[in-house]
Order: C-alpha cells, then sequence, then structure tokens
C-alpha cells in the first residue's frame, strides 16, 4: 500500500491545519491581556525584540530557500502581529510607564502592604461585628483568603515561520549563494525563536510572578510546535523521500526553531501554576476586594496609585 494510501497524509495534513490555525491565534491572546491589563510590566522587551527578528530574519530565509508562497505571507502576517504587540509596550510601558496598571497588575500585589497597614484587618473586623458593608459573603472569603496568603508570604516570584502541511520547495538551480545566505538566516531566525523564551523566564524569576503573560499564548504555541513536528514527520514527502537526510537538513532550521522551543513553553507553564501561584493568587483576590464595582472603588485606586509611587500615606 503506498503512503497516499494510507493513514499517514490524513495524520500530517490534520496536524498541520492545528499548527497553522493555532500560530494564527497565537498573538491575540496576549494582545487581549495587555489591553486589559494596560501595563506591559510583565512582558520582557527582549522577549518581544527577539521575536520580532526572528520573523524577520526567518522571512528572508525563506523567501531565499525558496519555501511556499503561504508560509511567506504567513511570515508577513506574524511581523504585522508582533509589531502590534510592540506598539501596545511602546503605549503603555514607555508612553504611560505603567502607570495605567489596572487593579491586580500592579508591578507586585498590594494586598501585603494592605494588610500591613491593617485595612482587611480593619475590614475583617466590621464583618465580625456586623458592621453593614457593600461587600458580599464573597468578599468575606476573598479577604479571610487573603490574609492566610499575605501572612504565609510575610514570614517565608514563539510560532515557527514554516507550518501547515509541509512540500518542501528547494531554491532554484544556480541559486546556490541565494540558498546559501537564506539557509544562514534561517538559522538566525530559529536561534532568535529558541532564545526569546529565555529573557522572559528570567524576568518571570526576577519578579517571582507570571502576571501580564497570557498563558493560552504559550498554549497555542506549544500546540503549534507540537503538531507542526509531528506534520512533518508523518507526511509522505518525508516517509517516501529516497534522501530523508536532505529532506531534514532543508527544514532543519524550522524544526530547531519549533522542537528547541517546547521545553522553554514547559518551563513557563511550570512558573505559572507552581513557582508563582501563590502571586497569581494575591492578585486574583485583590481584584475581587477592590474590583471597580465597589462603591468605595475610586478611594480605593486612589490609594493603590499611592502605594505605587511610593506616596506616605497620613
Amino acid at each position: 500500500m503506498s503512503c497516499l494510501n494510507s493513514i499517514w497524509p490524513t495524520v500530517s495534513n490534520l496536524c498541520g491545519s492545528l499548527s497553522f490555525f493555532t500560530s494564527v491565534i497565537s498573538l491575540f491572546p496576549q494582545i487581549i491581556e495587555t489591553y486589559r491589563d494596560k501595563s506591559v510590566d510583565g512582558l520582557s522587551p527582549y522577549f518581544l525584540l527577539a521575536w520580532l527578528c526572528g520573523d524577520i530574519t526567518s522571512l528572508i530565509g525563506a523567501k531565499l530557500t525558496g519555501q511556499l508562497l503561504f508560509q511567506i505571507l504567513l511570515a508577513i502576517y506574524f511581523l504585522l502581529n508582533d509589531s502590534f504587540v510592540c506598539g501596545q509596550y511602546y503605549y503603555y510601558g514607555v508612553l504611560h510607564e505603567n502607570k495605567l496598571a489596572t487593579i491586580g497588575h500592579e508591578p507586585k500585589p498590594l494586598l501585603p502592604e494592605l494588610v500591613e497597614n491593617g485595612e482587611l484587618l480593619r475590614e475583617e473586623e466590621d464583618m465580625i461585628q456586623g458592621v453593614e458593608s457593600p461587600r458580599s459573603s464573597r468578599r468575606r472569603s476573598a479577604i479571610t483568603a487573603a490574609l492566610a496568603i499575605a501572612h504565609t508570604i510575610s514570614t517565608a516570584s514563539a510560532y515557527p515561520l514554516n507550518v501547515g502541511s509541509i512540500q518542501p520547495q528547494m531554491a532554484p538551480p544556480g541559486d546556490d549563494k541565494n540558498s546559501q545566505l537564506g539557509t544562514v538566516l534561517s538559522w538566525i531566525g530559529a536561534s532568535f525563536y529558541v532564545g526569546a523564551r529565555i529573557p522572559q523566564l528570567i524576568k518571570n524569576y526576577n519578579r517571582k510572578s507570571t502576571d501580564g503573560l497570557s498563558p493560552f499564548l504559550f498554549a497555542t504555541t506549544l500546540l503549534c510546535n507540537i503538531t507542526y513536528n509531528m506534520s512533518i514527520f508523518t507526511s509522505c514527502q518525508f516517509l517516501t523521500s529516497q534522501n530523508k537526510r536532505e529532506f531534514i537538513m532543508n527544514e532543519l532550521p524550522f524544526i530547531f526553531g519549533s522542537a528547541g522551543t517546547i521545553a522553554f513553553d514547559l518551563i513557563y507553564f511550570y512558573q505559572y501554576y507552581i513557582l508563582y501561584a501563590t502571586d497569581m493568587q494575591l492578585r486574583e483576590l485583590e481584584r475581587e476586594l477592590y474590583g471597580p464595582e465597589e462603591d468605595n472603588a475610586e478611594q480605593l485606586v486612589t490609594e493603590r496609585t499611592s502605594l505605587l509611587s511610593g506616596e506616605t500615606q497620613a
């Protein structure tokens, strides 16, 4: 039975389609996250810069090595998305210096400071004594949890260019110089993709927080990278190739740029769900307690701004 009549083309096409879809939507969660947070304090500029450089070099490399037209168009689309995220970084981080940050997305959670100032303790005492409060029983539970977490703290912070079904297209004969240059640029782009995660993971470690980063960004890129490689190695072009080494060598920069990010994405999820989960819990409780729907939201926002600017409360 030939490869075309087997299950492998279907598997390859499904993986390629899923990889394509997840890569197209991968930046949308981060764009929405940044818009809601009104802050880019959690984003490493080197992460964005490396991703941007990766798209540029991979675009040029793919063109010189004769990759498919849709891959070129997709790279341009990625480049536009990256430029939009960089624009958000400039607007919120440079122009406004992250001072527009919404509640729960400050550089550090404010609940420990509020506990130290006695504000949460006073609220809990009012509830115990039966003093009327605009907060519901849900807020009461949140205050209790916030006190417990704050006390614990006080006693103890890419997607590949080449996606979709793989149909390698070699550079035209007699164009060896362009092909070699394209291969070099493709490797540089792949290195940017893989290396982009490193400054972001370091920033998460220094902040002891993953706030500001959408987990869906990393989930979509992780799924994209896994299905991308599955699509390559289940394709009939690979399975029936007479020279599998040549096939892989032509695709190797893109394979490396894809597979190389998987380990770093898994490290991010370890940070998000285990290492810095307490930070995310505090931020969530802060939004529960001091969300804009509260009657005294304006006063709380003023106090929050004073804490952010380091002003001393009278």
